[in-house]
């Protein structure tokens, strides 16, 4: 019997091939307030005629990527404490497994919210996780589990180049590029088709949640 020849990238638009999740597991969750931010972050929320009375000047210019706290951002620019509300600082990394049982195959994949050290957030820490644990992305390394022979697998990526999957009993660690069409076509799926991926954002909303506040 012929074996049946599929696209990994394809594979993942399809919405005739059901996927669930087998796995969340978090690697970090920050949330913390007023977290050292650049200057000219805390500058660019001050209301307009605030600014207009303490334009940029060369002096605030030379520290403007300079990382500091809302209250010293407050002493820099002669305004009272409190005049700049501290931000609340998100941080969410981890990786999920995704599975097709009707292949049979399985996706290791790495997600966080944002590439960054951390997301600065004005809302209440609740409001932050739930919002920031919606928006993750996909990013660094994808494992592939296939194991059907009765299957060739084959990646390609932004370049068109391919990447046969060998079916084995172990996980297949995508070539960086590959990779990153992976996660490229997954994010693209996620912008522009949400519904596709609700299913993994439920669940890693719910394991956040859950993990930060005990529930």
């Amino acid at each position: 019997m012929t074996a049946r020849t599929f696209v990994l990238q394809d594979l993942l638009c399809d919405d005739s091939l059901p996927w669930r999740v087998h796995n969340v597991k978090l690697e970090k969750i920050i949330c913390e307030k007023d977290l050292p931010m650049m200057f000219l972050a805390h500058y660019d929320r001050l209301p307009d005629d605030i600014k207009a009375q303490k334009p940029l000047d060369l002096p605030m210019l030379k520290i403007m990527n300079e990382k500091v706290s809302a209250a010293q951002a407050c002493q820099i620019l002669g305004l009272p404490q409190g005049a700049i509300a501290p931000a609340l600082h998100v941080k969410i990394s981890g990786t999920t497994v995704i599975v097709c049982d009707s292949l049979p195959l399985a996706l290791h994949l790495q997600f966080t919210n944002t590439a960054k050290d951390s997301q600065a957030c004005h809302q209440d820490a609740q409001t932050a996780l739930e919002n920031e644990a919606r928006r993750f992305l996909f990013a660094g390394n994808v494992h592939v589990l296939h194991k059907n022979p009765k299957i060739r697998l084959h990646s390609t990526d932004l370049s068109e180049h391919s990447f046969t999957v060998e079916p084995q009993a172990g996980y297949t660690r995508l070539p960086n590029s590959h990779a990153l069409a992976t996660t490229h076509t997954l994010n693209t799926l996620k912008d522009t088709t949400p519904n596709a991926l609700k299913f993994l954002q439920d669940a890693i909303v719910d394991k956040v949640m859950a993990s930060f506040f005990g529930e």
